[in-house]
């Protein structure tokens, strides 16, 4: 804020020192009486009888006029001394106020930037980290990973309890690398790495949710995954296109079945695009189209999105997929739904046999097709025991 200066004038003396002088009569007449017997004459007036004293007299009045004047003079204050205060005051006075400098008001003044951060708040040299600073870093990252990877196996074996417990672990700590990457992303491009590492995790947990039936959550970390992805790898990159299955699926679960096939085919153009039909993830979002019309009772177009998914397996290495054993559960299950258990039978005992080699006979995918295996079979009229049938048809 800009002070106004002010200038004191000092206050003149209006008062007027003034001399009173009287002048004294001196020298006043003295008569003297005379006897009368005698008549002499009269003597002389002192005027005429003594001038020397009349000057005396003149001489010394006019000296206490001048004494007086001089006197006067003397008691008034000098006029030189309230000039020199002035003098002295006033630039001392503009110095106590000074005028702000332009720079001061003006919006990108130093005052408003952040002070650079000092060796204290950052011990390392953030330009150039030593060898020792990212040993550390990447041995933490691995941690992680080794994390990420358990947290996949107990996924993949339905075991969503430690599966998730293993992906916060991995979250924890790649959230706590990445500002520490971002500190060095001029050299190195870590953060890219820990961000996608977290979009993958968001999208793990997200799914484990949707297998929990706890949807709602499902989409919360889903979208988050989305949001990362989206924004480090584009719209159109296969990582995004597999977030865009989740949250299909998702939807799907919930019975809201134009949304799924929104989200199934926004998955579609990215995964026939980027990495064409015959790739197993482009298979997967074949199945899962055909899943959405299987559930709304449409079997002709479930069975062919089906059968595209199964295309894409065929270079597959036979009865390890579990993708593959996914699409032969659900053949079998459209067959089955048309009533033709003859053409069902064979399509189950394959999926049951591709998970029972990738999972074990405890996993609850295989138990789920073994099944469903058995009551086709019992539907089939078949007279062979269903065990007995099943024992003699994996041989």
């Amino acid at each position: 804020m800009k002070e106004t200066k002010s200038t004191v004038e000092p206050e003149e003396s209006s008062t007027t020192h003034m001399v009173d002088q009287k002048e004294e009569a001196l020298g006043g007449r003295h008569e003297t009486s005379q006897p009368k017997t005698a008549s002499p004459e009269p003597a002389p007036s002192p005027k005429t009888s003594n001038p020397f004293i009349a000057i005396a007299l003149i001489i010394v009045v006019v000296g206490m006029v001048i004494a007086a004047v001089y006197a006067t003079r003397d008691e008034t204050p000098a006029p030189e001394t309230p000039q020199e205060e002035i003098a002295q005051t006033e630039p001392e006075t503009a110095l106590a106020i000074p005028e702000p400098m332009p720079e001061a008001t003006k919006p990108a003044s130093t005052k408003t930037k952040k002070p650079a951060p000092t060796p204290e708040k950052q011990p390392s040299d953030l330009k150039k980290p030593t060898k020792a600073e990212l040993d550390k870093l990447k041995a933490i990252e691995n941690d992680a990973l080794r994390n990420h990877e358990a947290a996949a196996k107990y996924h993949q074996r339905g075991d969503y309890v430690n599966a998730l417990t293993q992906y916060q672990k991995a979250l924890s700590i790649f959230e706590q690398l990445l500002p520490q990457y971002k500190l060095i992303a001029s050299k190195h491009d870590n953060p890219t790495t820990i961000q996608k590492n977290i979009a993958a995790i968001y999208n793990a947990i997200g799914d484990v949710h949707r297998n929990q039936k706890k949807y709602t959550e499902a989409l919360d970390w889903l979208n988050k995954s989305l949001e990362i992805r989206e924004s480090i790898q584009g719209d159109d990159h296969p990582e995004t296109a597999e977030t865009y299955n989740n949250i299909a699926l998702v939807y799907d679960a919930q019975q809201q079945y134009s949304k799924a096939l929104e989200w199934y085919h926004k998955d579609l153009a990215i995964s026939e695009k980027t990495l064409g039909n015959d790739h197993p993830d482009t298979s997967k979002t074949y199945n899962n189209i055909g899943m959405v019309y299987f559930n709304q009772g449409n079997h002709t177009d479930a069975l062919e999105w089906f059968k595209k998914a199964l295309a894409a397996h065929e270079k597959a290495q036979a009865g390890t997929d579990p993708n593959a054993a996914m699409v032969y559960n659900n053949i079998a299950e459209t067959y089955q739904a048309q009533g033709d258990y003859t053409a069902a039978l064979p399509e189950y005992l394959k999926a049951y046999q591709t998970f029972r080699n990738a999972f074990g006979e405890k996993h609850s995918m295989t138990r789920a097709v073994r099944l469903n295996l058995a009551r086709s079979y019992d539907k089939s009229g078949n007279a062979t025991p269903f065990a007995q049938w099943l024992e003699e048809s994996l041989q």
